[in-house]
């Protein structure tokens, strides 16, 4: 009798271990097709992405020598910028603010302050680091309606008067960019303000609020070319 109770026992818990060792090599294997079909897709996006990315900043460079701008076809050779880092763009979430008054946002070198409000603010993790910033948005302070569907995220990070410029970067984004509460970050795309080239152009600063605590190593760097700071 009691042989035979052990035999079951053996043979049950043998079955068992076999049962869960097939269902996990199953399992495992779904995973390794949906790897294979996958991972090309991904490295594919990436190449394209980074093939897309000089002729951006080729139609950027071209964008700074048209009017309103302190730099000539001479001063392009200065313009620097971080090596493309897919890592630097990012999947944010996007929540709207609702409620915040207008306000004018502060302006450094003389200039009139742009009026502005709160549009929302974007969360996402980056190198470790949870962070938040603010977008703004601009208004035609008379008709008290917004100018258009641009976006403006200006910010400072650790890496200002170092390796970029001490006054902040900007981004830009438009409203249709956001998709069901969640919208791309693209910090290779972030660029410096007009009085990065040249001091004295007026420039708007970066509320405190959008200081960000970890070094965004992508985009535009510090001009090359001596602007007086």
């Amino acid at each position: 009798m009691w042989c035979s109770l052990i035999r079951k026992i053996v043979f049950e818990y043998c079955y068992n271990q076999y049962a869960f060792l097939f269902l996990a090599v199953n399992m495992l294997r779904k995973i390794i097709r949906v790897l294979v079909v996958a991972l090309p897709l991904m490295a594919s996006a990436q190449s394209s992405y980074n093939e897309d990315m000089p002729d951006y900043r080729r139609a950027y460079m071209q964008s700074l020598l048209r009017g309103g701008h302190p730099l000539k076809h001479e001063d392009i050779a200065y313009l620097r910028f971080y090596d493309v880092d897919p890592a630097y763009r990012v999947k944010a979430f996007f929540v709207i603010v609702t409620g915040k008054k207008p306000f004018l946002m502060r302006t450094m070198h003389g200039g009139k302050s742009k009026a502005v409000r709160t549009y929302g603010y974007v969360y996402f993790n980056l190198m470790g680091a949870s962070l938040k910033l603010y977008v703004y948005r601009f208004l035609d302070m008379q008709n008290n309606a917004d100018l258009n569907d641009r976006l403006f995220i200006p910010f400072t990070d650790r890496t200002n008067y170092k390796e970029t410029f001490q006054g902040g970067r900007y981004l830009d984004l438009s409203i249709d960019d956001i998709k069901d509460g969640r919208v791309i970050i693209d910090f290779n795309k972030c660029y410096n303000p007009h009085t990065a080239y040249q001091m004295g152009y007026p420039y708007l600063v970066p509320p405190r609020v959008n200081s960000l605590r970890i070094d965004i190593k992508a985009g535009e760097k510090i001009f090359g070319h001596n602007p007086g700071y």
